[in-house]
């Protein structure tokens, strides 16, 4: 039976929820901006000064050709653009690829592309050379935001670049395959995967690509001799390069591919696809792709089902894709705002809003009086007034007087608690201390409401000047400490279920939302190992941001581990003299400081300058090796100056 689009939109909805939907992007999503394939290779043996046989000179795209003479003109033009520099070779690849001729940052991004880029999308595959994608993903986002939440902080430009929801875009190098295979586990940078390498200087300028920190001027180089063009070229790609080949089945095994443009007709990946089928047999995950109806005849359906697990799905005309990935990303993201005329409302998909954790001795079902751990992506609700439930907030703290400073979260809060009722009003002067100052826990009144204060407790905070942050300065070490000062203070006042929302996760902090999550995790497991006999029942963890829900539901964050134990895998990236990296993964028993780290690679501390990403707070990073390093840190370490 033929499938549609709408048959398969719920479940893309569903798979993207789910962290396992990653768009595969061909040659179709780069027109009319791009030439077509017989265009670029006409104008490349144009550049190399190969003759091109007429009836090539005169066929249209949409003529069938023979493939083989293809490759061979292909082979003959990247032979004779073989003797050029690799810069003068890729301008050369970039005049031949832009429509028109254009200059860098002339080209317009297409329809579909910017539908496709209208979202966040964790990993997308490409077979194409250009930057349209990326540059639709700068024009829609901003470098240094982080992904599902607006925020004011100004974080290092080593945070911008590991941080922002710009793509980074990676080749087929050992490096660039390990970072992909990362990715698939753990949460990262947004990537788009060029497997045939990338040029850039389609829809921006190539110094733009630099400054919004989607690759430097080394990378340039290298992702453009990368490029796949010849016969030859491809046969190298694919067999003289193991390590891209296994990476490439560890993303078909683990993702599900949403074809887009075509890709999948490229024959070197037929019979890629064909070898991984053959080594690994079928993937848990159905792909798809999507075809316009004129390419029916040219496509082998059964084969495509029974032999690679990819189910074509047809649709009208070839215009009608940029609507039909709009109503994806309508589904999965914020809808088009207007709506366009006679759009139907996307499809709703059951996704995880809940997660449950239970204290466990063994593989026997959990007794009724064991401790739970509840995750929520919803909001905080108003406590009932039963004298059982409470709920702790993230607030702020004055460094002079110890008064707390409620934020968006506390005050929109109290204004629920207000208008249910619970509360009389939202004075500031009610909020006060119950630890010693400066101070972790605050509690409004005597109402079951309690605030945290992540904040850094050194006297001379820094602050940012002409900035338009609190005089108060979050600390991500700190919010272990924090979580389970306020934990002690709802169980001394006899709470036995307790809601919390987002620690220091606010407008103005400086990392991603999920670096504070994580360490709420910590609080929540030094809470209960110190405190074995206490009363609380239940913790229920509310998580307002699709940033932090979805990798924890795609599996990214080891959520059960991070509660049980303190076992801790953190990222090593070691960069030599020459800007070349290596990322190590170190497992050790927290908590960890900077000293420790280089220790344990084997690096001579007096050697090695550290940097640690997210940056903790604002205090500058300096060559001390006494900071400690959370579980979602990466450590760059760099030679000494």
């Amino acid at each position: 039976m033929e499938l549609g689009f709408d048959d398969i939109l719920p479940y893309l909805a569903s798979a993207y929820r789910r962290g396992v939907l990653a768009p595969f992007i061909g040659s179709g999503m780069s027109r009319p901006a791009c030439t077509s394939w017989l265009d670029l290779l006409v104008r490349l043996a144009g550049e190399a000064g190969v003759e091109v046989p007429e009836h090539l000179q005169r066929a249209r795209p949409s003529d069938r050709l023979d493939t083989s003479e293809l490759y061979r003109l292909a082979d003959k033009a990247v032979l004779g653009l073989a003797a050029l520099e690799v810069e003068a070779r890729a301008d050369a690849y970039r005049r031949a690829l832009n429509e028109g001729g254009r200059a860098a940052g002339e080209c317009e991004v297409p329809a579909q592309t910017a539908a496709l880029a209208r979202c966040a999308w964790p990993l997308v595959l490409t077979t194409n050379y250009d930057d349209l994608y990326v540059v639709s993903r700068m024009r829609q986002s901003r470098a240094g935001e982080m992904v599902g939440v607006s925020r004011t902080g100004k974080p290092s430009w080593e945070a911008k670049r590991d941080e922002t929801d710009v793509p980074e875009v990676l080749g087929r190098s050992v490096e660039d395959c390990h970072k992909v295979v990362r990715s698939l586990a753990s949460p990262t940078r947004p990537i788009l995967w060029a497997l045939q390498g990338f040029l850039g200087g389609q829809a921006a300028r190539l110094d733009a690509l630099v400054e919004e920190l989607v690759l430097d001027e080394r990378r340039r180089g290298e992702l453009a001799g990368q490029v796949v063009a010849g016969y030859q070229q491809y046969q190298h790609a694919v067999n003289a390069q193991p390590h891209f080949r296994r990476a490439f089945a560890e993303v078909l095994s683990r993702r599900s591919l949403l074809f887009l443009g075509s890709g999948i007709l490229e024959d070197y990946l037929i019979n890629l696809f064909g070898e991984i089928a053959h080594h690994y047999g079928p993937g848990p995950h159905p792909h798809f792709a999507l075809f316009s109806s004129d390419r029916r005849g040219a496509i082998d359906v059964r084969f495509l089902q029974t032999r690679l697990g990819i189910a074509p799905v047809f649709y009208g005309h070839y215009g009608e894709l940029a609507e039909l990935i709009g109503r994806l990303t309508d589904a999965v993201w914020e809808r088009r705002a207007p709506a366009p005329q006679g759009a139907e409302r996307p499809p709703v998909a059951w996704m995880p809003d809940e997660l449950g954790f239970s204290l466990s001795d063994g593989a026997k079902h959990p007794s009724g009086g064991a401790r739970k751990v509840r995750l929520r992506y919803a909001p905080l609700s108003v406590p009932a007034a039963d004298g059982r439930e409470c709920v702790l907030v993230s607030v702020g703290r004055t460094p002079a007087d110890n008064h707390a400073i409620p934020g968006t979260q506390a005050n929109g809060f109290l204004e629920k608690a207000r208008d249910a009722g619970l509360v009389a009003d939202a004075a500031l002067e009610r909020w006060r201390p119950l630890d010693a100052a400066p101070s972790y826990a605050y509690r409004f009144g005597d109402a079951p409401i309690f605030g945290v204060a992540a904040r850094d407790r050194s006297p001379d905070v820094p602050r940012v000047q002409g900035g338009e942050d609190p005089e108060d300065s979050r600390d991500l070490g700190v919010i272990a400490d924090a979580v389970c000062g306020a934990l002690r203070a709802a169980d001394a006042a006899g709470f036995r279920h307790v809601h919390i929302g987002p620690i220091a996760s606010g407008k103005h902090r400086l990392w991603h939302p999920l670096h504070p999550f994580v360490q709420t995790l910590a609080g929540f497991r030094r809470f209960f190992a110190e405190h074995p006999g206490t009363g609380i029942e239940l913790v229920e963890l509310h998580v307002l941001s699709s940033a932090v829900w979805f990798p924890v539901v795609a599996g990214k964050v080891p959520v059960a581990q991070m509660l049980s134990s303190d076992m801790m895998k953190i990222w090593v990236d070691i960069r030599d003299a020459s800007g070349s990296s290596e990322i190590l993964a170190v497992t050790a028993r927290g908590p960890m400081r900077v000293g420790d780290i280089k220790a344990l690679c084997g690096l001579p501390l007096s050697r090695w300058s550290a940097e640690i990403l997210p940056r903790p707070s604002k205090v500058d990073p300096s060559s001390a090796d006494d900071p400690l390093v959370a579980p979602t840190s990466i450590v760059v370490l760099s030679p000494r100056r």
